[in-house]
C-alpha cells in the first residue's frame, strides 16, 4: 500500500467513495483498499502490456472494478517508456532514468530496452465517481495531475508518489507538487521518504 499509511491513517476520517490508482502494476493494493475503505469502486491505470495481462487477471471478476491498459499524462498520444530489468517493471518510467542505477544498481535499464505505449489524460474518462487519486508513476507524477484538472475536482484526498532527487531525468520535486496541487486546495499533510531518495505523500482537500 502506500509507505506511511498504516501510520497516520487513524489521524484522519476518511470518507471514501472510490479510488483511482495511476500506475497500477498487477493490482497488489486491491485487497487492502476494500479492507480501509470498504466495498468501494476501483480504477486502474497500468500501461506495460505484459504487467496489464496480469493486472487484468487478477482484477477479472471484482465487483465495481475497471481496468485500462494506458499511461496517465498531460495528453493523449504515444510515448516511450524505458522498462527496467530487476525489479519487475515497478520501476519502468516514461522518464529516462537518472540517478536511480545510482541508488538501486541491481535495477537496470538501458536504452534498447524501451516500448512505445498509449498515453491519455485522466479527464478522457470523465471519472466523477472516485475522491482517491494514487499516483505511482516514477517521476511521471506532475505529468498525470497536468491532465487530470477536471477530475481533481471530485477528488478529496491524493497520495502521491515522489522523489528527493532527480531519479528520473526531469522528474520534479515535492516542492512542485505542493504548488500545482495548493490552488485546487490540496495541501500536504504528510511526507514519508524512502532510503532519503523517493517516497510518499498525502494531500488533503482544505476547500
Amino acid at each position: 500500500m502506500i509507505v506511511g499509511f498504516n501510520e497516520y491513517k487513524h489521524k484522519y476520517n476518511f470518507n471514501v467513495t472510490g479510488v483511482i490508482h495511476v500506475g497500477a502494476h498487477v493490482g497488489q493494493e486491491y485487497d487492502e483498499y476494500l479492507r480501509t475503505f470498504g466495498m468501494i469502486s476501483t480504477y486502474w491505470f497500468e500501461p506495460i502490456p505484459h504487467v496489464y495481462k496480469e493486472l487484468s487477471k487478477n482484477l477479472n471478476g471484482k465487483p465495481n472494478t475497471f481496468y485500462y491498459n494506458v499511461a496517465i499524462g498531460e495528453r493523449n498520444g504515444i510515448h516511450k517508456m524505458y522498462l527496467d530489468e530487476g525489479n519487475g517493471q515497478q520501476s519502468s518510467s516514461l522518464l529516462k532514468p537518472k540517478e536511480h542505477q545510482s541508488f538501486y544498481p541491481h535495477i537496470k535499464f538501458s536504452d534498447e530496452n524501451t516500448i512505445n505505449i498509449t498515453l491519455s489524460t485522466l479527464d478522457f474518462y470523465n471519472i466523477t465517481s472516485c475522491n482517491v487519486l494514487v499516483l505511482d508513476t516514477q517521476g511521471y507524477e506532475l505529468n498525470a495531475l497536468k491532465g487530470s484538472i477536471n477530475t481533481l475536482k471530485n477528488i478529496d484526498y491524493i497520495f502521491t508518489e515522489f522523489n528527493l532527487i532527480e531519479m528520473y531525468d526531469g522528474c520534479p520535486s515535492i516542492e512542485q507538487l505542493d504548488e500545482f496541487l495548493l490552488p485546487f486546495g490540496f495541501q500536504r499533510q504528510e511526507t514519508w521518504n524512502v532510503d532519503g531518495v523517493w517516497g510518499d505523500a498525502f494531500y488533503l482537500k482544505k476547500i
